[in-house]
């Protein structure tokens, strides 16, 4: 069995163990495992300790995502690959023979850099504004990452594109990483890992929903922020077949949960 997982910022600030500890027996019995994470609060941090200000803006659908001017960048790269190694550090103290990657070694991300982009500014307008340093993940590097999971070695990727023009890395998001892998390596599942037990609507985790309804959840005004970003990406993987789960990463072996039950299961067409 392949599957892709994304471990959100929240999880790693909340706690990584019991993830950690449950990658050995997942490799151990012949699975492949491919790691993406985030961590913005830690690109927070460091800019806060730097004196310079985090921007966020805010897309016409309701996305929130970092605006990367090239002082954010440089941190941005500082930061991720500090939580890169650290993941890679903790899951070799375990025995697993894992490599921390960015999207920019091997090309194994490539992205166009966003010219413009528009945004809904302070007074609810929308407004064009420069591209910064984000792009958007055009392709992945299969033949790579297969060769490292042939080799039984476990990839840990930071949300880092290259260029496609410049080969510069570039800020990507974490979930759009996790998308363009899967439709990549056509996982069995496709898992992103947050501090919640699902998407929560009424307080309550949605269990099984299909590809449009994980739109409509999109749409539902108490899906927000990060969460908002996630059922986007479920959706549209689950469009294209690959079954994609939402999950609990802090509970007790998180991705053995998830694919029995636990988390918001989007489940593609054909699939029961």
């Amino acid at each position: 069995m392949l599957i892709v997982v994304k471990i959100g910022g929240s999880v790693i600030r909340k706690g990584v163990d019991n993830l950690i500890k449950e990658i050995p027996t997942l490799v151990g019995t012949g699975h492949k495992v491919v790691l993406v994470h985030g961590g913005g609060y830690f690109v927070n941090e460091l800019m806060e300790k730097m004196n310079l200000k985090p921007r966020f803006v805010t897309s016409p659908s309701g996305v929130t995502s970092r605006y990367t001017d090239l002082d954010t960048l440089r941190v941005y790269v500082m930061g991720m690959m500090f939580l890169n190694k650290d993941l890679v550090g903790r899951l070799q103290g375990v025995g697993v023979n894992a490599i921390g990657l960015s999207g920019v070694d091997a090309g194994l991300l490539r992205a166009r850099r966003r010219e413009s982009m528009i945004i809904i500014d302070e007074r609810g307008r929308e407004r064009v504004v420069d591209g910064g340093y984000t792009g958007k993940i055009e392709s992945a590097n299969k033949e790579f990452i297969m060769r490292l999971l042939n080799d039984g070695i476990t990839p840990v990727v930071a949300p880092i594109a290259m260029d496609n023009r410049t080969g510069s890395p570039l800020n990507v998001d974490g979930d759009q990483a996790l998308e363009v892998l899967s439709y990549s390596l056509l996982p069995d599942y496709a898992i992103i890992l947050t501090d919640v037990d699902g998407v929560l609507i009424s307080g309550k985790a949605v269990n099984k929903t299909s590809a449009g309804g994980a739109q409509e959840l999109f749409k539902n005004p108490e899906v927000r922020g990060g969460m908002k970003r996630k059922v986007y990406t479920a959706a549209q993987l689950a469009g294209k077949g690959i079954y994609t789960i939402i999950s609990n990463g802090v509970v007790s072996k998180p991705i053995t949960s998830a694919v029995n039950g636990l988390g918001t299961h989007v489940i593609p067409p054909g699939n029961s």
